[in-house]
């Protein structure tokens, strides 16, 4: 269990690196579009990207998706906490537990929708772009697969360290 929970934080801190990236992706068309519609616009040169605002959204889909998938690892997704904090250990870790699982089934019913988004994706093409959305629709079933992998390991963690899992977001490093 304990290579496992170390090969999935190896994984997530790939997955960070690709999230950094898709941000700086997203940075620089956004500072693109803003630069071809106010600024040159401005300067009396009247041209147009509109490439930048598909590839901006796109790469958001796809950074929000595997950034969702790495906070699940530490706990750290929304999430009502404060009365499983409060009841007795005896009551909230089982429970806690139980929620973890409901929560891996629910990735797994996202992950076959996802797959049939797949199938709709191969038929559509973006209007700019021209790359399939299939591309795009990807984003959900690989993130699902890496938060179920993910939570799967913060339960490892806590039974392997003898944490309460109550108090997971707790014991996440700091960025």
């Amino acid at each position: 269990m304990r290579l496992y929970v170390t090969l999935i934080d190896k994984l997530n801190v790939v997955v960070t690196g690709i999230v950094a990236a898709l941000l700086a992706v997203v940075a620089l068309a956004v500072l693109a579009q803003v630069l071809v519609r106010f600024v040159l616009t401005a300067l009396g040169i009247n041209i147009s990207a509109p490439w930048t605002e598909e590839l901006a959204r796109y790469t958001l889909i796809w950074m929000v998706f595997l950034g969702a998938a790495v906070g699940v690892r530490h706990a750290r997704m929304i999430a009502l906490e404060f009365g499983v904090r409060k009841l007795p250990a005896m009551t909230g870790v089982p429970l806690r537990y139980g929620v973890m699982l409901l929560t891996i089934a629910f990735f797994g019913l996202l992950f076959s929708v996802g797959v049939e988004f797949l199938e709709l994706g191969r038929s559509e093409t973006s209007p700019v772009l021209g790359i399939t959305k299939e591309k795009v629709y990807l984003a959900m079933p690989v993130s699902m697969v890496l938060m179920i992998l993910n939570s799967l390991a913060l339960i490892a963690e806590t039974i392997l360290e003898g944490r309460d899992i109550r108090f997971a977001s707790d014991f996440a490093p700091e960025d």
